[in-house]
């Protein structure tokens, strides 16, 4: 049977909502399905069987064999109105979206695809305190890494902010980047996001309402180490480069021997996930801190021996930059429906979007225009003027994969995202700004034959 593929691209407090819909939370409900992405995304792929890196022991003899982990994450500080722990918020769709200045902001995105531009920003998290990482509001200057993160529970949007801060007049941070949670779009190599190593945080958070949850975690976890050496395949950008040091995007897995039983089970099925989906390297930090979510309920006592009883020897280091070579796991069916950004390809298998900036700064998402099954088109700043052609065709029956050609006469940045409907595989060509575009002929694509 043949698959289909997608060609796309790419918060407890309440605040009053409007038209009736639920409002801005502290911790709310996440969107369904969980987990947050495709099953083939980097956060949610199964790594047990992937091989380990030659250079593994080395890695781990870095960071010390005998160092424990600790979960970087908890309830309320001693000492308010400080937390443990990164807040989420969730907002409804209707909820306003306000502009972001940047430090970053050649590497930030202006808004989310697809949506009006700014970030859906609760008026609460200006005065009031645990709605940022570090619990201070955000018209006080607290310290650390301040980040905010935003889910749009009704069009399934992740917005994520660093060093984020209300100056009286303005919301500003050091960077901050949105995705569709229904994608796997990685950022252009380079960029950074809200986090160093240019990787989405939320998914990658120990949650409370999984580890108490009926289900198994499904998802790997977010580690910091104290330095790091370049970045590797998912990371897309470098924080350092201490020799002998990890690359951010380094996956660690707890060795599948590891006796777990003698764990209570919440602190099993934590290490469990481990064992399954790995810890990915985001940042720099001190070794070993996993990352999770603020939440009261969360239990240290019970949490910080277990951690600390996990050694760095008690992992390996799977291959550097590894992604299955098989192709990605199948996950659940995503239809693709065309609209005014989406072309749906190849018997409506591919989801095709491009998102483009020009000259100034300013961004937007291609329109479409289908022509055939396996071809369209997209403009940019008028429809007397189109910019690209795409086409996704079946090569499968010569080279076990499908195939991407395009070509553009622009030489404006974009970027060219295929996904696949049924796996969701995906691949991201980009052009930089000022570059005439050459022509794609990718007959690799995309490996997800049957």
């Amino acid at each position: 049977m043949r698959t289909a593929l997608v060609l796309s691209l790419l918060l407890f407090v309440g605040l009053a909502g409007s038209g009736g819909a639920q409002p801005a939370q502290v911790g709310g409900d996440l969107p369904r399905p969980l987990p947050l992405f495709p099953a083939a995304h980097w956060w949610n792929v199964d790594v047990s069987r992937a091989p380990v890196d030659p250079a593994s022991g080395a890695l781990i003899a870095f960071i010390g064999p005998a160092r424990g982990l600790h979960p970087d994450f908890g309830g309320d500080a001693e000492e308010a109105p400080e937390i443990y722990g990164i807040p989420y918020v969730t907002v409804p769709g209707s909820q306003p979206r306000v502009p972001v200045r940047f430090d970053y902001d050649d590497e930030s995105d202006a808004g989310a695809p697809g949506v009006a531009p700014g970030y859906p920003i609760p008026e609460a998290a200006k005065t009031q305190p645990k709605w940022i990482e570090g619990g201070w509001p955000g018209n006080v200057a607290g310290g650390g890494d301040r980040h905010l993160l935003l889910v749009d529970r009704d069009q399934r949007l992740l917005y994520e902010l660093y060093d984020v801060f209300w100056t009286g007049t303005e919301w500003t941070a050091g960077s901050g980047a949105a995705w569709r949670l229904d994608e796997s779009r990685r950022r252009p190599e380079g960029w950074t996001s809200a986090d160093a190593a240019g990787l989405e945080i939320l998914p990658g958070l120990v949650r409370y309402d999984e580890v108490y949850g009926p289900d198994p975690i499904r998802h790997a976890f977010r580690v910091t180490v104290r330095a790091t050496n370049g970045y590797v395949f998912p990371a897309s950008h470098r924080a350092g480069n201490t020799a002998g040091a990890p690359p951010l995007g380094t996956r660690l897995r707890l060795k599948a021997e590891k006796d777990l039983s003698g764990y209570p089970a919440p602190v099993r099925k934590i290490f469990e996930a481990m064992k399954t989906y790995g810890l990915i390297v985001a940042d720099n930090g001190s070794d070993l801190y996993v990352t999770g979510t603020y939440d009261p309920r969360w239990d240290n006592d019970l949490l910080n021996p277990a951690f600390r009883s996990l050694r760095a020897s008690d992992f390996e280091v799977i291959e550097l930059g590894w992604r299955p070579d098989d192709g990605p796991p199948v996950g659940p069916a995503d239809p693709c429906v065309p609209s005014a950004t989406k072309l749906c390809l190849n018997g409506g298998r591919f989801h095709v979007t491009v998102r483009w900036r020009d000259y100034a700064g300013a961004r937007g998402d291609g329109r479409a225009v289908t022509e055939t099954d396996d071809s369209g088109l997209f403009w940019f700043f008028n429809a007397a003027n189109l910019e690209m052609l795409v086409k996704v065709l079946d090569g499968c029956a010569l080279n076990d994969r499908y195939w991407v050609f395009a070509a553009a006469t622009t030489d404006v940045e974009y970027e060219l995202t295929v996904r696949d409907a049924v796996t969701g595989a995906s691949r991201t060509w980009r052009n930089p700004l000022g570059v005439a575009s050459p022509a794609i002929t990718d007959t690799g694509a995309l490996a997800v034959c049957p």
